[in-house]
């Protein structure tokens, strides 16, 4: 009689308790991660082009991109260097002041492996006719065969996640905190955004020409950096992210 009145009691324990799900090693796993391309010399010394508004645009860009949309992101900073065969884990890379870049032919065949491989860059902070026409000398060196376009407001990387109707020009955050010109360069001071299309018509690299988002990520919560500039750079930044998940 006690046996099946202990038996009965297990049952109805059994019973009551909620089921546990097993132990998911993917639970905590990152949706999405921010890498930023390390170019040149100087490894992961502070202070090269590479390195300009890191780490704080980096962790700071990561947390606004998971506050607004809710994608789950590693917000630590991930640098990579390009011919890092880790590069090849990191489906987006971005990468600042390429005005003095100069990529050697190891480099840019591991590049375009990278995106022919479904890779994404974004490239940001460049400043006037000198230094655009060394990012299309570079890229040539990438796709001699493919051309950086103006891309139209229409297209659906401005659309992804929020509409975005207009190319503004986002500058550094000395500018911005003056409240006088937006622009840094006297040969051209018109923002632009480029991209680079595979077969299929899809952008797999995108260019935020005489604009500076990774300044208004990394001074977001700087007093005197206006939030129109601040908000338009984190908008901006979440539809390249949200078109490159999704494309």
């Amino acid at each position: 009689m006690a046996k099946k009145t202990v038996l009965l009691l297990v049952l109805i324990v059994l019973l009551v308790l909620p089921v546990l799900p097993a132990d998911d090693p993917d639970a905590d796993s990152p949706e999405f991660v921010f890498a930023r391309l390390v170019y040149g010399g100087g490894g992961f010394r502070r202070g090269g082009s590479w390195a300009t508004d890191y780490p704080e645009a980096d962790y700071k860009f990561m947390y606004g991109i998971k506050r607004l949309s809710g994608i789950k992101v590693k917000e630590e900073e991930n640098p990579v260097r390009i011919m890092d065969p880790a590069l090849f884990t990191y489906p987006y890379i971005y990468v600042v002041e390429p005005g003095s870049m100069n990529l050697s032919p190891a480099e840019a065949e591991r590049l375009r492996e990278y995106f022919l491989r479904g890779g994404f860059m974004h490239v940001d902070d460049f400043w006037g006719l000198y230094e655009r026409q060394n990012v299309i000398n570079q890229m040539r060196k990438v796709f001699p065969d493919r051309e950086m376009e103006e891309l139209p407001l229409t297209h659906e990387i401005f659309h992804s996640f929020y509409d975005v109707d207009l190319v503004m020009q986002i500058p550094n955050v000395s500018n911005a905190c003056r409240g006088g010109r937006t622009w840094e360069d006297t040969s051209d001071i018109h923002p632009r955004i480029y991209g680079i299309k595979d077969d299929k018509g899809q952008v797999m690299a995108v260019f935020t020409y005489n604009s500076d988002l990774g300044d208004a990520w990394e001074w977001m919560d700087e007093p005197c950096y206006p939030e129109l500039f601040s908000g338009q750079s984190y908008r901006m930044g979440l539809n390249f992210i949200v078109y490159s998940m999704s494309h």
